[in-house]
């Protein structure tokens, strides 16, 4: 009797910890998954790419290298990781730049960076895998987008404005697919987490944070239950809800 072939998961940003956690947490969930993992340095993605082996992977799992985060490469990888694997039954979008908003604001170079990486490729890879489960009849776009996204301030309003924007991305492409019971978007926006990406931050710890695993099972709930937008943790839904709500001069008199 033939086994059926083990779902294949692709996670664009494959090094990151809520990446790692969350791929780990599918193996526990699921058993053998293929993971097509594609990261920009090939060291550290192959020990990740071990590492879930190790956990159970399916051993034909393999990895993809280049700058994920330059929309000049989008294509050319796109190929690479279509190649591998024509027909995925889900992607994960889990890289992206944090950046120093001050140390942006001052260099027009960096806030480039910042736009392309984190907005302008994302987006093109959300088209890319699109139309991959267009073409397929089934799949799951799943994206960890941000709190930041949801009200411009002082503090990171560029990091927030790609976030932003990015979110309308998913939105968009969830409306599409409104009307399909096979193609799927989910959005995971979380707060704060900690991760080596997040060690310059004073003061962590708190309910306000969370660790990567926490995210990897807020995201895994959501995408069984096809959610199209959840934040991760859930009281993060609450204190942006305020902070949307809050009129402008009361907003311009915080430090947010």
């Amino acid at each position: 009797m033939q086994q059926n072939s083990p779902k294949t998961l692709v996670i664009l940003g494959a090094t990151s910890a809520v990446a790692i956690a969350y791929a780990r947490h599918c193996i526990e969930k699921d058993g053998a998954i293929r993971f097509i993992l594609a990261g920009r340095d090939e060291t550290k993605t192959k020990t990740v790419l071990a590492d879930l082996v190790g956990r159970g992977a399916d051993e034909t799992s393999s990895v993809v290298i280049g700058d994920l985060g330059s929309p000049d490469e989008v294509e050319r990888l796109a190929g690479e990781i279509l190649a591998s694997a024509p027909a995925p039954d889900e992607m994960l979008l889990a890289y992206g730049l944090l950046g120093e908003q001050k140390a942006l604001q001052a260099s027009l170079p960096e806030t480039a960076k910042l736009l392309e990486t984190n907005f302008v490729s994302a987006a093109m890879w959300a088209e890319v895998f699109a139309q991959c489960f267009v073409e397929k009849g089934a799949g799951h776009i799943v994206i960890i987008g941000s709190v930041a996204g949801d009200r411009g301030r002082q503090s990171n309003y560029l990091y927030g404005a790609t976030k932003g924007a990015l979110e309308r991305v998913a939105e968009g492409i969830a409306h599409r697919f409104a009307g399909s019971k096979y193609i799927n978007v989910t959005l995971v926006k979380p707060g704060f987490i900690d991760t080596p990406m997040t060690d310059h931050i004073e003061g962590k710890g708190g309910p306000l944070w969370a660790s990567p695993e926490k995210i990897a099972q807020v995201t895994y709930k959501a995408v069984r239950k096809r959610r199209v937008r959840v934040y991760a943790p859930w009281i993060w839904r609450y204190i942006l809800l305020i902070v949307r709500a809050l009129p402008v001069p009361v907003m311009h008199r915080t430090k947010m």
